[in-house]
């Protein structure tokens, strides 16, 4: 078989790629589910009787979506996951044909062997292992699936150890549904108040809805300017960080403002907890940090009706995200456990291949 992608996978990836390129999804684990899923309807649809061929075919389709939305990490993350799955498979299978291929104990039974019956015995033999092999990839994934949509009941069970009765929180990331649940759990044992940064000028609506709802349950909740970070800083006990993605050097990415926040924090020697589902951290490395980055609509920090400023400015940027270097934070919480900054590249190590960190 060619190991091409096929029109027939095509036209299962065309909406995905659609979606991605203008980011319909709503937020990182619809991107992993929605990558999950389809992965497991390319590896149904594909036709191989080679391991390998179905490798180099996820691996295409992987850069195809990859191009689509160059700096989501999520979706590298999600097919990489899964080329670490197929080729866990392909080493135990041929693990357990080494230690269940009978011997040879004479030159005689190996020349009085029937070439043609042997052939055909192979070839059903294989056809076989690729059948059974596809049925343990597939429920792989949706193991994946399952592991993905429970994400947040993983890091909730650890809120009522991190967190103190009559703490003082800030959290500069309100639009994180992780760090939501997070919190909303801790409050069924413990009583603290958060502090929320506005996050102006994009996550303004997010924050005062992020700050409803922990009203809501009971959680006395307070809106900051941004500006008064730094003021606040020396009365909180924790600051819980949402994550986009993590590398794996231990450094993360995510919303604009927090490294602003971070730092603040650093000088205070106040811990930074950040949140990350398993799904998130990623085998690779933040060389180009400028190339990750995205930048929003400028006219929502210097409107474009102020002209009289704008000709005065000669550069005015929105950047949608934040790199926080791994010095910054204390503890990754994750839905396996609790881990430094340092200890990431070992989970990593566990969760991917290294033969596919590059994809194309």
């Amino acid at each position: 078989m060619t190991n091409a992608v096929t029109p027939e996978i095509l036209s299962l990836i065309d909406p995905v790629v659609s979606q991605l390129k203008r980011h319909q999804f709503n937020g990182a684990k619809d991107i992993a589910l929605a990558i999950s899923h389809l992965l497991m309807r390319v590896i149904s649809a594909a036709r191989w009787t080679n391991p390998y061929d179905l490798i180099s075919v996820i691996r295409k389709v992987g850069v195809i979506l990859i191009k689509a939305q160059p700096r989501e990490i999520i979706t590298g993350n999600i097919v990489r996951r899964v080329l670490a799955l197929i080729r866990d498979e392909i080493e135990t299978e041929d693990a357990e044909n080494s230690t269940n291929t009978p011997m040879m104990n004479s030159m005689f039974s190996l020349l009085s062997t029937n070439n043609n019956h042997t052939d055909n015995k192979e070839q059903i033999q294989s056809k076989k292992q690729s059948s059974d092999l596809r049925s343990i990839i597939i429920q792989g994934i949706r193991d994946l699936i399952d592991e993905i949509s429970n994400i947040n009941e993983g890091i909730e069970t650890m809120s009522a150890d991190l967190i103190h009765d009559n703490e003082i929180l800030l959290t500069p990331t309100p639009t994180s549904e992780t760090v939501l649940q997070f919190l909303i759990k801790a409050r069924a044992k413990r009583k603290f108040t958060v502090l929320v940064t506005e996050n102006y000028p994009n996550d303004i609506q997010q924050a005062h809805k992020f700050v409803k709802t922990l009203a809501d349950h009971k959680i006395e909740t307070i809106l900051i300017p941004d500006t008064t970070t730094f003021a606040v800083m020396s009365r909180v006990g924790k600051v819980i960080v949402g994550s986009n993605a993590v590398f794996a050097n231990g450094g993360c990415m995510s919303a604009s403002g927090v490294s602003n926040v971070v730092e603040c924090a650093k000088e205070h020697k106040t811990p930074v907890f950040a949140v990350a589902g398993l799904y998130k951290i990623s085998p690779l490395y933040p060389f180009n940090r400028d190339d990750l980055i995205e930048v929003g609509n400028s006219g929502k920090v210097l409107n474009y009706d102020d002209f009289k400023l704008i000709d005065n400015v000669e550069v005015v940027t929105n950047p949608l995200d934040d790199y926080v270097p791994p010095e910054h934070i204390d503890i990754y919480i994750t839905n396996i456990g609790g881990f430094s900054p340092s200890f990431i590249y070992r989970i990593v190590l566990d969760n991917y291949d290294s033969e596919d960190n590059k994809l194309d």
